[in-house]
């Protein structure tokens, strides 16, 4: 049983420098949504698909693992999870288990937040562009300007600040 729970150790380190990999490229990408350079965020795009794709076949590795130490410690559910399996083992694998249990929950919280909030820039751009893009091209057909007296007035018809006609 103790090399099934090294093996268990050992994939789930493999899942912690996936996710810390995943984490360097969003924040990568977020630098590059930032800073608008389309052809690093594609790259860092690309990376962050192969990275996700990485850490699945290693959560299904260790989701193998955890059944078959599940059914050597005679365990009801033989999906458990990380927290019952270190109840179950022996105290210097428990602490190991619970360390690596604790950064991997904590790089996920991270994983999602940065996905949040560069999901956010990325939306808050987009609705940059459209809204210049309908201001250029006289997409608004209402156009509000100060008077002199210092009234709003809003005058309806085609106001373009770029003729695009040729």
């Amino acid at each position: 049983m103790d090399a099934i729970v090294e093996d268990l150790i050992s994939i789930i380190a493999s899942e912690i420098d996936a996710f810390k990999q995943l984490l360097k490229t969003l924040h990568e990408k977020q630098r590059a949504i930032v800073e608008g350079q389309t052809e690093r965020l594609n790259k860092y795009v690309q990376s962050e698909s192969k990275l996700a794709n990485k850490t699945k076949a290693i959560e299904t590795e260790r989701l193998a693992k955890t059944k078959e130490l599940a059914e050597k410690l005679s365990l009801d559910d033989l999906n458990p999870r990380l927290s019952k399996i270190i109840e179950e083992v022996e105290g210097k694998y428990a602490e190991r288990l619970r360390e690596q249990r604790d950064l991997l929950m904590s790089l996920v919280e991270k994983i999602q937040t940065l996905n949040k909030s560069n999901q956010f820039l990325l939306n808050y751009s987009l609705r940059f562009i459209e809204k210049s893009m309908k201001i250029l091209l006289g997409g608004n057909d209402k156009a509000s300007i100060y008077q002199e007296d210092g009234k709003l007035q809003t005058r309806v018809g085609k106001y373009k600040m770029l003729d695009h006609s040729i």
